[in-house]
């Protein structure tokens, strides 16, 4: 059997965790993959300590190992013990007491559900392929589940590239508001708005549940004459319909929370309810972690539109309504809190009007969703990154760049430390003033004309692959002195980065972190490769997997140099932003002073200049020489000229850097105004992907301190 897996947990069977893996197949059927006898483990250094250990009674049994600790050259790897415990939960509880015993434990804090798929190469939104298939009655717990059921002995990653057919539920609430805002505990959900894609039954659109009885043709309702069989028959569409994606606007901070409150009191007076919408046959968890709510529905995607909509677009207010109007150009009717006793209380065209505003909040949700393809890139950086896609919702890149990290990590044997307590982390954010970033080069001010350009191609991932810059790269002080290898490690061609720091060369040992972006560059280039001739669909797809596979380039930098990560290495993080600077000063010496001037094969001939330069940018100002001129109508250099010097200087300076660093032509400026460092407005013009005609795109203002221009 082949599907492909949304969601994973694990529950305990016999006193022994069995992992469960939710999914659709390839026809749209609903799967719950049971994967019994994966034990949870951890590490822990020296292995001399087995003996201390023995008599701890939740340690199933110790395996000595031979890994490599997690930063720092090493030539050898050292002993270590493999602790294997009986039960996820048993890790915390028996970690202070190990500890007690231990110089260093590793890997103490990896999710049960985590660590099953990095040692399986399963990813999140990937494909899954069962092996050894049992017989489904026998388990209880089989029971407790609403999909297929498959019990495997082992499950192994499967090379499919489309994605299973989805269902996607999307719901609104309306609340009976007694003056003010409303609030759980006193104020009765009235309605529940419901949308469908693909429809329910395949003619159910949408539907509203109406929490009374009401005269007059309301089509696409159902009436109820109370809250708890509102509620009740609210759980049973969601069951019925078996949702991969449940979503709402706001729905997170919401929505969810105020249904799970109700459900709370109406059970308090002794109604019956049926709050089960997990694929489990489990409730909603809804969890407050600083200012946001963390949903949670067992074998479901839980999506709020409203922070997906303000990470993907800038407007001015972001109301239902307006978002509705700016990017779907949806009008939507409007009942405001005030209003909504009389249009409840009028069992007429008031009603009926109230009804369809329910109606439109929760299609208008749907739309956002599906219409903005708002989940694509999420749903690329999970099969990219590996991790789930609730955790790629809820979480931020870090979460993504460890968990590609463990999966390479493991595959070299080399072990990685647990989130930092909260002391370490404490020194690490004081260390980290003596992080120093990208050159800025002083502007030359004022209304220039002219000006190429020109861009670095992901300049830290690459500076980080031209240098084999790692943490399993980097030359610390044992390896330096002290060590019987510090003389062997001297003795080798090490790469020096201009802030201090020294690493072994790719031919020593080919970095981790470097073949991982390597990996994400190659499949990056192959993707866009792709697009190029891909239908509209498999190009929206593409796109999505590109992008996703450039917003994880650029985090394997900034990770390094981060004060909560696992792996932290200020040595690493200053060596890359040296070795930018360095080129952005070396890349301006070599356009000012070795090339200068040139010529096009007509006989024009041009000066250049670097005028400025931030981080991974150069500006460069053409100037004609000769009689020829060079320039156009109104006295300036020709797109097409400047555009042929843009990417013949680029060419001269990609040749001199180490592969794969490169330097790219990126748009021809007319005009410049270059107040100060990070203060400019450009006039470019760059050629169209399509048709090659020449577009306007002007660039406005960005406030002092903020980089670059838009």
């Amino acid at each position: 059997m082949e599907f492909q897996i949304l969601d994973s947990d694990y529950i305990i069977d016999n006193g022994k965790p069995v992992v469960r893996l939710f999914g659709r197949d390839r026809d749209g059927r609903s799967v719950c993959c049971f994967v019994p006898d994966f034990e949870p483990y951890f590490y822990v250094q020296p292995a001399s300590i087995e003996d201390s250990l023995m008599g701890i009674p939740e340690i199933k049994r110790l395996e000595t190992v031979s890994r490599y600790e997690p930063v720092g050259y090493q030539e050898h790897p050292e002993k270590m013990l493999k602790v294997i415990v009986g039960m996820p939960k048993d890790v915390p509880t028996i970690r202070d007491e190990v500890q007690g015993y231990a110089d260093r434990m590793y890997e103490t804090d990896i999710m049960f559900k985590n660590r099953f798929m990095i040692d399986t190469g399963i990813f999140g939104m990937g494909w899954a392929q069962t092996v050894d298939e049992a017989c489904a009655s026998e388990p209880a717990y089989l029971g407790k589940v609403d999909s297929d059921v498959t019990v495997v002995a082992q499950v192994s990653p499967a090379e499919i590239a489309r994605n299973a057919p989805m269902r996607y539920l999307a719901f609104d609430i309306e609340c009976l508001v007694d003056g003010g805002i409303p609030t759980a505990d006193r104020s009765p959900i009235i309605m529940i708005s419901i949308a469908f894609e693909p429809a329910h039954q395949g003619e159910l659109e949408t539907l509203v549940l109406v929490g009374k009885e009401a005269g007059g043709d309301c089509d696409g309702t159902e009436h109820f004459t109370n809250e708890t069989d509102l509620l009740n028959r609210f759980f049973k569409i969601v069951r019925d319909y078996d949702p991969d994606v449940i979503l709402g606007y706001n729905s997170n901070e919401f929505d969810f929370p105020y249904i799970t409150k109700r459900v709370e009191v109406l059970e308090a007076e002794g109604k019956r309810l049926y709050a089960n919408i997990g694929r489990d046959n489990r409730a909603v968890f809804c969890r407050k972690i600083g200012i946001v709510t963390r949903v949670s529905v067992t074998g479901r995607i839980v999506a709020d539109v409203l922070p997906l909509v303000r990470r993907a677009y800038s407007i001015k207010q972001y109301t239902l309504k307006n978002v509705a109007r700016t990017l779907l150009d949806i009008e939507k009717f409007d009942v405001s809190l005030q209003q909504m006793g009389e249009y409840w209380n009028d069992d007429g065209e008031k009603l009926a009007e109230f009804i369809e505003y329910a109606r439109r909040d929760s299609v208008l949700a749907l739309r956002l969703l599906l219409d903005l393809k708002l989940l694509d890139k999420y749903i690329a950086l999970s099969q990219v990154s590996g991790a789930l896609l609730q955790d790629v919702l809820d979480g931020g890149q870090s979460s993504m760049v460890e968990n590609l990290m463990f999966r390479e990590f493991k595959k070299r044997d080399r072990v990685i430390p647990p989130r930092p307590e909260q002391d370490l982390m404490g020194k690490r954010y004081s260390d980290s003033e003596e992080l120093k970033g990208g050159a800025v080069l002083e502007p030359v001010r004022g209304l220039l004309k002219d000006v190429v350009v020109l861009d670095y191609k992901s300049l830290y991932p690459t500076i980080m692959m031209a240098h084999n810059l790692c943490y399993s790269t980097v030359v610390t002080g044992e390896g330096r002195t002290g060590s019987p290898e510090s003389e062997s490690v001297q003795d080798l061609d090490l790469i020096r980065a201009p802030a201090g720091g020294e690493f072994v060369p790719a031919k020593v040992y080919k970095g981790i972190v470097p073949s991982i972006l390597e990996n994400l560059l190659d499949r990056r280039t192959e993707t866009k490769k792709k697009m190029r001739s891909a239908g509209e669909e498999e190009h929206r797809v593409l796109d999505a997997t590109q992008n996703a596979l450039k917003i994880l380039l650029n985090s394997f930098y900034g990770y390094s140099g981060y004060a909560r990560a696992r792996l932290y290495s200020l040595v690493l993080a200053n060596a890359v932003t040296s070795f930018g600077r360095k080129n952005i000063l070396d890349t301006k010496e070599l356009i000012d002073e070795s090339i200068g001037t040139m010529r096009l094969p007509d006989g024009k001939e041009f000066s250049l200049s670097v005028v400025y330069g931030d981080t991974d940018s150069v500006f460069v100002q053409i100037r004609p020489e000769n009689e020829r001129g060079g320039e156009g109508e109104n006295g300036e250099v020709s797109l097409d000229d400047a555009e042929s010097i843009g990417k013949t200087v680029a060419g001269m300076v990609s040749r001199e850097l180490p592969d794969p660093m490169e330097l790219e032509f990126e748009s021809v400026v007319h005009r410049a105004i270059f107040i100060a460092k990070k203060r400019y407005a450009l006039w470019a013009f760059e050629k169209t992907m399509t048709d090659k005609r020449i577009r306007s795109r002007s660039k406005g203002w960005r406030p002092s301190g903020v980089t670059g221009a838009v």
